[in-house]
């Protein structure tokens, strides 16, 4: 009597027996083998195309050809174009600017927010007698025939052309390069 197999029904049959010398790998504790896990960074040094740092000094980086300076100028999408994909044709100008967190009452992401002061009061008494602030008022918006008096006053000796918080210069840079 001669019996004759397919090909399919001797690897259904062969297949359990080739594997059964090969370690298990599941996700469970017991069977996890850490020698069998690769971790590879994405580009250089793992920083992702369009990372945004901050350089503190006026020497460039060692590896300044990854890295433009964010000073609005135009790209190529044939020399950055991962680059180009995440910012279209022109890196960000953040010179003189401060970068802000995404959320609470900040502009949409790339979005540039003007200035702006909060609106606030000023409590302006003048008075009459010696000039130093003592005796009564001389008048008050509701008793002022005048209506409101405007003036300018000097509020300190840090007086400037502009309202800034105490800063430190830095250079923006962007990666462009993985």
């Amino acid at each position: 009597m001669v019996f004759r197999v397919s090909s399919l029904a001797l690897w259904l049959f062969l297949l359990p027996l080739l594997t059964l010398h090969q370690p298990a790998l599941g996700a469970d504790a017991t069977s996890f083998d850490p020698t069998q896990v690769a971790v590879k960074a994405k580009g250089a040094g793992g920083v992702p195309v369009g990372t945004i740092i901050s350089w503190p000094v006026a020497t460039d980086p060692e590896d300044m050809d990854n890295w433009l300076e964010c000073n609005g100028q135009s790209i190529s999408q044939s020399v950055y174009p991962e680059l180009f994909a995440v910012l279209g044709g022109n890196v960000p100008d953040l010179r003189g600017l401060f970068l802000r967190g995404h959320g609470g009452n900040s502009a949409a992401l790339g979005i540039r927010q003007s200035d702006m002061v909060g609106v606030h009061d000023h409590i302006v008494s003048i008075r009459d007698g010696d000039g130093g602030g003592s005796g009564t008022p001389a008048f008050d918006e509701t008793n002022s025939p005048w209506g409101w008096i405007n003036f300018r006053t000097t509020a300190g000796n840090n007086m400037g052309s502009e309202t800034r918080p105490v800063n430190q210069a830095v250079r923006y840079l962007i990666r462009v390069r993985p």
